[in-house]
């Protein structure tokens, strides 16, 4: 009995251990796979092992091109309010401060009059400054670390151009990233990004030329009327604080506002 029971002791441990051998056997197998899956992946990612060429730089290409496209989309939209209520300047020199707000003069006082002079910026110059500022912002938003040279590939950075332009009811931004990935004899690009903002500045602008024409003339402009006159097309709110006349035009149906 005392052999037997040995014997089967002995057996049951056998078989243990040979259980506990496979289970060692799978787990590093299932080690081995994990750091094969992962190497695949590496090599695949920088290297571009195992994908076209092309596939891989457009892959490469993609987050540099998402960064551009925020940068754009963020900065144009933050300029765009500052530049609406500043009248249209981010650093002059002859403002209110009013709300938080440097509100550029359009038309500034003449001692005993009720007429001021006309002062208005052009169109173009409220177009440049709107330029620079944007071309400043992004510049500065785009994170220049995603384009790098990686392990299998190089990069090669030239300049961050952006162009604005009024149309009509928006404002578009083009932004043009010069940077080319290269893999060998192919290459790739970013391309540039295009963006359009709700922001009426052109018409908004000529009911401020109304407007600052009237003060200039006549000391006074009746924008009820002109409303009127323009069928609700434009909001004039006009605000007094005294000595000055703030007034906040916008579009119907738009959200961007000029203050002057």
């Amino acid at each position: 009995m005392q052999l037997n029971k040995n014997l089967y002791i002995e057996t049951n441990t056998n078989k243990s251990m040979l259980k506990k051998g496979q289970v060692s056997v799978f787990a590093i197998l299932g080690i081995v796979l994990v750091i094969l899956v992962a190497l695949f992946f590496f090599l695949r990612n920088e290297y571009g092992l195992f994908v076209k060429p092309t596939t891989f730089l457009t892959e490469k290409a993609k987050p540099i091109e998402d960064n551009l496209k925020n940068c754009v989309a963020g900065v144009t939209q933050t300029s765009l309010d500052t530049f609406g209520r500043q009248g249209g300047d981010f650093d002059s020199d002859s403002y209110l401060l009013y709300k938080g707000m440097n509100v550029k003069y359009f038309c500034t006082n003449i001692p005993g009059q009720e007429e001021c002079l006309n002062v208005m910026p052009t169109l173009k110059d409220m177009k440049d400054e709107l330029g620079v500022k944007i071309q400043e912002g992004i510049n500065s938003c785009v994170d220049k670390n995603l384009a790098k040279s990686g392990l299998g590939y190089d990069v090669e950075v030239g300049k961050l151009d952006t162009k604005v332009d009024f149309a009509g009811g928006n404002v578009l931004v083009k932004a043009d990233y010069d940077v080319e990935i290269i893999k060998g004899s192919v290459k790739t690009t970013i391309n540039p990004v295009t963006l359009s903002f709700d922001a009426p500045v052109e018409e908004l602008y000529a009911v401020a030329v109304d407007a600052i024409n009237a003060e200039a003339r006549v000391g006074f402009f009746e924008q009820l009327l002109y409303m009127t006159a323009k069928k609700g097309e434009y909001i004039i709110n006009l605000d007094k604080p005294y000595p000055d006349k703030i007034y906040k035009v916008n579009k119907k149906n738009s959200m961007f506002e000029l203050w002057f």
